[in-house]
């Protein structure tokens, strides 16, 4: 059988080919556009059946959207390596994949790999062919995502096309449900500002392309540059109306220090999802303020878990309550335990790590002898993972998320939550964002430091910083290192980005006065 979502595209692609699908650089591509384009791709691919898994290289631009639609179409799943990587790191990605044909939009990617590279093909059909939808097996591979960052090699995720039907499930249902009837469906148009290559890409393109709305694509070189994102989002409103949003904490972050980033200029805005990073009641707030008539909703799930398992939408009695922000309780076929070290249930408000388990948990890391697959278990027939997360359930049954088993480090015979110092550090109201890093030498913590953006205005230096924290935190747990920054970086998926933090290390130590 064809997955729903991938007929719904189809039915799309033929019932209203002149309505937009994808907004990106400033161009509309309607659904008949993609449709030709996607019918391009196929017709090779059907004419080279060489490789059951696909590489597609490229940028988020219409024609790679549509090599990863055809590979779908195609039964072939498909793995996206973003130009940006370097290419070691993309040799890399072939080589654990086993991939053998690689589709590039603009320049092949100069990597010595035994593979077969191909321009992605250009469309010439008139519109998709009915044969398109064809009965695949929901067993077959529907895409991989690559977890690791640029260094050391990469584990790769595969996401099973009866995985993300399970997830399309429900998610689907709620983008129908939250899109509203003010503005027609193919009106409402859904942000996506995270690389292709990340599991917030394909959660942001698929189901929002299955209901016939169109995806806003930001162009994630400008995670950086806020008002660019501002000129791209306002720049169709005559035809593409902004009704959602899904983003990471540090993305939002850095839009709230553009003042047009405001419901004066996305007047349709109704909906954030926020997820893919620990998020603060003071975002929330600011969000709230800015976009009075859009609701926040708290998202959680980890890529091998097909996503997102959790979203609540936060209340004002969430943000009174809680320093740490519920995520509600586990959606759809998706079950929650809060386990100890030994894999037995903990009480209730009692802390744990997260094991989530149902249809939408894959079934290990490739290459499949990975050391990490020992997070990876059955039981009674259904997958299990072991999520490295850590966490409780209130008496109500909502997920509280306090942080990672590996962001927990030893300092000075002390166990210290990184986590729970980023959290005291956003609550100072003379701070914008903040990130706490280990910084390690051979393998060894040599010290902790604190990067810490102020908020606009604010007169905080290193000393006053600290002098804040004590009142949150206890000696042994404040930094002695505190970099002040301008802006804390951001990666392509959205998220902050700690390489280039540590890079900063390098520059002078600010006195402490």
């Amino acid at each position: 059988m064809t997955e729903r979502f991938l007929r719904d595209i189809a039915t799309h692609i033929w019932q209203h080919p002149d309505r937009p699908a994808l907004v990106s650089d400033g161009h509309v591509t309607s659904f008949g556009a993609l449709g030709a384009q996607v019918q391009a791709v196929l017709t090779w691919l059907r004419a080279h059946p060489s490789s059951d898994l696909v590489m597609v290289h490229g940028h988020k631009e219409p024609d790679v959207v549509a090599a990863m639609l055809a590979c779908m179409f195609a039964g072939r799943g498909f793995v996206f390596a973003d130009r940006s990587n370097p290419p070691d790191r993309i040799a890399r990605m072939l080589r654990v994949s086993g991939a053998q044909l690689l589709l590039h939009a603009g320049h092949a990617p100069d990597v010595n790999a035994a593979v077969h590279f191909h321009p992605i093909p250009a469309g010439r059909a008139q519109t998709l062919a009915q044969d398109a939808v064809c009965d695949v097996d929901p067993k077959t591979l529907l895409y991989v995502i690559f977890t690791s960052g640029s260094t050391g090699d990469p584990k790769g995720v595969p996401i099973w096309r009866d995985n993300f039907s399970a997830f399309f499930a429900w998610y689907g249902e709620m983008l129908q449900a939250m899109a509203g009837q003010a503005l027609a469906a193919w009106q409402s148009g859904h942000v996506n500002h995270a690389s292709l290559a990340f599991d917030m890409g394909m959660l942001d393109l698929w189901p929002v392309l299955a209901l016939g709305r169109p995806v806003v694509m930001l162009n994630h070189r400008y995670n950086i540059m806020p008002r660019k994102n501002m000129d791209a989002l306002s720049g169709q409103r005559d035809r593409v109306a902004v009704r959602s949003w899904f983003s990471t904490p540090s993305l939002l972050q850095l839009m709230c220090t553009d003042p047009t980033f405001s419901a004066e200029t996305l007047p349709e805005l109704r909906c954030f999802f926020v997820g893919g990073e620990a998020v603060q009641p003071s975002l929330i707030k600011e969000l709230r303020r800015r976009f009075p008539k859009a609701e926040v909703r708290h998202a959680y799930g980890p890529s091998e878990g097909t996503c997102m398992s959790h979203v609540h939408c936060l209340t004002e009695g969430d943000l009174k309550r809680h320093e740490v922000l519920p995520l509600g309780p586990a959606l759809a076929q998706n079950v929650m335990r809060i386990i100890d070290n030994d894999g037995h249930d903990v009480p209730r408000g009692t802390p744990g790590e997260v094991e989530l388990s149902g249809p939408q948990i894959v079934s290990g890391y490739i290459p499949a002898d990975h050391p990490a697959n020992r997070a990876f278990s059955m039981r009674d027939g259904v997958q299990c993972y072991r999520t490295g997360d850590l966490g409780y359930v209130d008496a109500a049954g909502h997920l509280f998320l306090l942080g990672r088993a590996d962001r927990q480090v030893k300092w000075n015979g002390n166990r210290i939550e990184l986590d729970e110092i980023e959290r005291a550090a956003h609550g100072l109201d003379q701070v914008h964002n903040a990130a706490c890093l280990p910084v390690r030498e051979d393998g060894q913590l040599r010290d902790i430091v604190l990067f810490v953006q102020p908020a606009s205005g604010a007169q905080l230096t290193a000393t006053s910083c600290a002098q804040a924290l004590a009142a949150r935190l206890p000696q042994t747990m404040i930094p002695r290192d505190i970099r002040l920054m301008e802006r804390l970086p951001v990666t392509v998926n959205g998220k902050v980005d700690s390489q280039a933090l540590l890079a900063q290390l390098n520059a002078p130590v600010p006195e402490h006065t």
